[in-house]
């Protein structure tokens, strides 16, 4: 559309140049016009200005991009609890890594530790599942910093033992396991849930398990109850988070905030930044 306009404009730039032409079209050659012929010209006239008017408003409008009128619209429907001070949305990654260990509640739940905000929600998820026919197993919760940076290192140390040199060792690792402060697993906020039809037989956290009938209930139900799954398979899901996909991650977010995210496809990272973009304007 720009293209067009300037060449446009660029077209009446000419013929203003030209001395007869521009006689013609404003009515000042030296023989007089008759007053029919000067009406004409001053429709003439008007018509060029709304065309060059129309050109540059309907730029104006395409310079909003499609993607763009969907966000602005989905930040007019966010839910109350979609608040940059609302802690259960608190966003936890490489690029926003905790400072310092946060002070929260702690409740154990089957011998592990989660934050006390999550404890019924979760109770709630687990029996959920088992009422429907598929019991699962609470794998992992809350992880001091300490205790992320051990995680970080056996697998890298596995990884290692693999035969990958020490770059693909600690790419690999990085790309599963998110480095000491980086993890949410420290806000006591995500847990590692993993329905017993696979865990029972493999012990292991495989993104396959979402080949399960229960892991696939998990993951359908889990907004139900505030929870989504964090690290998603969608490809622009991996490129907003920056963790490869994980059938078993879990995130307490609150049933509204978890239902709005699923409903609209988001990651945490897309949904902080809309939060944000909203409570800017």
């Amino acid at each position: 559309m720009r293209q067009l306009e300037n060449k446009f404009i660029a077209k009446v730039s000419l013929t203003l140049e030209k001395p007869f032409l521009f006689g013609c079209i404003l009515g000042f050659r030296k023989r007089e016009v008759p007053m029919k012929n000067k009406g004409m010209l001053a429709i003439g006239i008007g018509l060029v200005v709304l065309f060059v008017g129309g050109c540059v408003a309907a730029y104006s409008l395409g310079a909003t991009k499609p993607q763009d009128q969907v966000k602005t619209k989905h930040a007019a429907q966010l839910p109350k609890s979609a608040t940059p001070d609302n802690s259960n949305l608190i966003l936890v990654n490489k690029k926003h890594p905790l400072k310092h260990e946060l002070g929260f509640k702690q409740a154990e739940m089957n011998g592990i530790t989660i934050s006390q905000t999550i404890q019924q929600p979760l109770e709630n998820f687990m029996n959920g599942a088992k009422a429907a026919g598929y019991p699962a197993t609470l794998v992992s919760g809350y992880r001091s910093k300490a205790y992320q940076e051990q995680v970080f290192n056996q697998n890298y140390e596995q990884n290692l033992s693999q035969g990958m040199s020490h770059d693909e060792a600690l790419k690999a690792t990085k790309g599963v396991i998110q480095t000491p402060g980086s993890s949410e697993h420290e806000t006591g906020l995500a847990v590692d849930v993993m329905t017993n039809q696979y865990w029972d037989k493999y012990h292991n956290l495989e993104a396959k398990s979402d080949q399960t009938a229960g892991q696939k209930w998990l993951i359908k139900h889990a907004p139900e109850y505030g929870f989504v799954l964090r690290y998603v398979k969608r490809p622009e899901g991996r490129k907003s988070t920056g963790i490869d996909y994980e059938s078993w991650h879990f995130r307490y977010v609150g049933v509204e905030n978890a239902k709005y995210m699923t409903k609209h496809h988001l990651t945490l990272e897309q949904y902080d930044q809309m939060i944000k973009d909203q409570h800017q304007n």
